[in-house]
């Protein structure tokens, strides 16, 4: 059982901490709170090992074009980086810098040159204080890409310019360490400790907080960090963006001649083998709270610089999920609570209680719906409603009540055991998140072959005591929603559905116990928004007595045997 709740003293301390941050904001909103930033003067900073991880030079020819391609969102023309009319997930984006890894990639006289330019503008557009450039996360990973690239735009430039640059590095370093960690938590607060934790290296006369930032990470790893290697924020893409962070810390220490906490080293030492974990068949992530797909060739590379051999286990009960394999079939369900932070509500966490993903091969088959990357209102509810994931849905009502901030109510017990056979592996898990409104428990069961030709699962709809609610049908649908590149057509007197697969290979599904139908259904976890379809099986969940109930099962099996 994973049950991860706020404590009254974590929302007490939470509310103190947003407090102080809104009394701050006045502060920083003040002409003078810039003059209290100026310090020491920086005459260079010092070197790390090259930046390692590879950009997409197409990327970095876009944007001496002048178009920006971030979070799902592309916005032409300098004069509108600076208006703020872009989506707040595209605006986080490029005040990150984290792209001026790809016009490194495009290489070039030009490629410098638009770089420096680009810096130049940001500062002089970003010299006062506002909430989207200079929140804390943001900073972490801006301080972090203008560090590690310093060399790339910087190489070749006047002196003015470096001197400008350097003079923001520090100021935008005093700044950090006044305010984490503030109101962040999460990964957004590793993010700023990352970036307080590279300045500290790399800039003279700033080593007063290296203590600091270290002393941050070592309390923070045993926060977030479960037993099991899982962030506790319960999102694959975070597993791996996190991770890549924390080997860059420790390359940078290794660098600088400084010891690595020994929290870090042992938190690369856990999530490399649960970021094993979540990817499918074709080598990226599973698509759940938040996350999407990633490229393959990425997490390839942040495990083999991770240098942490430990396989994946089959089951990841303090984060909350279990994984099946078998021949060349993967399923990974999510058999746990969904993320709660003390501050702000895990606003990634989706009402995707016991859905599950599937990959035949290198093939998708089932998935989730994922998160638009504009994380726009409307989107940001839509997908992460329990009816974009692949689970039951009792009377079109969310598992979990989803708003901006996060999650309300919903699941507090979700209970899994785990069989292992000659046969084949069995997982049967349940949560309560239906209990209060209908006084029903949901309980899936799966069994994957011991060839994983044949997914058996059953859904069954538990009823509690009676007395105090009004009995009536409770209408139910079971979604499956397939990934784009697998079509699917009814067969058998709409009794099943079979799925061809882009490899060749086929997949039967079918139903009894309720009605199986063939809908429309969109993806959004390979990062643009594609049409797909979906698996519905619509049924009625009828008064019954207490312990009674409703059961559908179904099943997917292997069809022909293609490469």
């Amino acid at each position: 059982m994973t049950e991860r709740i706020p404590s009254v003293r974590a929302a007490a301390d939470c509310l103190r901490r947003q407090a102080g941050a809104a009394l701050a904001e006045l502060l920083f909103r003040l002409p003078a709170y810039n003059a209290s930033l100026i310090g020491r003067h920086i005459k260079d900073i010092r070197g790390f090992a090259p930046d390692p991880w590879p950009g997409i030079a197409a990327f970095g020819d876009a944007i001496v074009g002048g178009r920006f391609a971030l979070a799902g969102e592309t916005v032409a023309g300098d004069l509108a980086l600076w208006n703020g009319k872009a989506s707040p997930a595209w605006q986080e984006a490029f005040h990150s810098f984290e792209w001026l890894r790809d016009l490194r990639a495009l290489g070039g006289e030009v490629a410098h040159q638009r770089a420096r330019k680009l810096v130049k503008d940001w500062i002089a557009a970003n010299e006062r204080w506002s909430r989207s450039a200079w929140r804390g996360d943001v900073m972490g990973r801006r301080l972090s890409s203008w560090i590690a690239h310093y060399d790339f735009f910087a190489a070749g430039a006047d002196a003015v310019f470096r001197e400008s640059v350097l003079a923001r590095i520090a100021r935008e370093t005093r700044h950090l360490a006044r305010i984490v960690p503030g109101a962040l938590e999460g990964a957004a607060l590793l993010s700023a400790a990352k970036g307080l934790a590279l300045a500290s290296l790399a800039l003279p006369g700033f080593s007063r907080l290296h203590a600091r930032a270290m002393d941050l990470l070592s309390a923070e790893m045993p926060r977030q960090i479960l037993a099991d290697g899982g962030h506790v924020e319960r999102c694959p893409s975070l597993q791996l963006s996190i991770l890549r962070d924390l080997v860059d810390l420790r390359a940078a220490l290794v660098s600088a001649q400084q010891p690595a906490p020994g929290e870090l080293l042992n938190a690369i030492d856990r999530m490399a083998p649960m970021l094993r974990f979540f990817r499918l068949g074709d080598g990226a992530l599973t698509v759940f709270n938040g996350g999407g797909e990633e490229e393959g060739w990425v997490a390839d590379l942040v495990l083999s610089r991770a240098e942490a051999r430990g396989k994946p286990l089959p089951a990841a009960p303090h984060t909350g999920f279990q994984r099946l394999s078998a021949g060349r079939a993967v399923v990974v369900l999510d058999a746990g609570t969904p993320a709660r932070l003390a501050c702000s509500g895990a606003s990634r966490a989706h009402a995707g209680t016991l859905a599950f993903e599937m990959s035949m091969g290198k093939d998708r088959v089932v998935v989730n719906c994922g998160a638009h990357p504009m994380r726009s209102p409307a989107w940001s509810i839509a997908s992460r409603a329990t009816a974009a994931h692949s689970t039951l849905v009792v009377a079109d009502t969310n598992s979990a009540d989803v708003t901006e901030k996060g999650l309300r109510g919903g699941p507090r017990k979700v209970t899994a055991s785990r069989t292992e056979a000659a046969d084949g592996v069995a997982v049967e898990a349940r949560h309560d998140g239906y209990a209060a409104l209908f006084g029903l428990v949901h309980a899936r069961a799966l069994r994957l072959s011991s060839s994983g030709d044949e997914l058996h699962g059953e859904d069954a709809l538990i009823a509690l005591g009676q007395r105090r609610r009004k009995r009536t049908d409770r209408p139910f649908a079971i979604r499956f929603h397939l990934h784009p590149d697998a079509k699917a057509s009814l067969v058998g007197d709409n009794k099943g559905v079979l799925v061809k697969l882009p490899s060749g290979l086929g997949m039967r599904f079918s139903a009894a116990g309720g009605d199986v139908t063939l809908e429309d259904s969109v993806y959004l976890g390979s990062g643009t928004l594609r049409k797909s379809q979906q698996i519905v099986v619509n049924g009625i969940a009828k008064p019954m007595a207490e312990g009674e109930a409703t059961l559908v099962t179904w099943s997917w099996s292997r069809v022909g045997y293609g490469p």
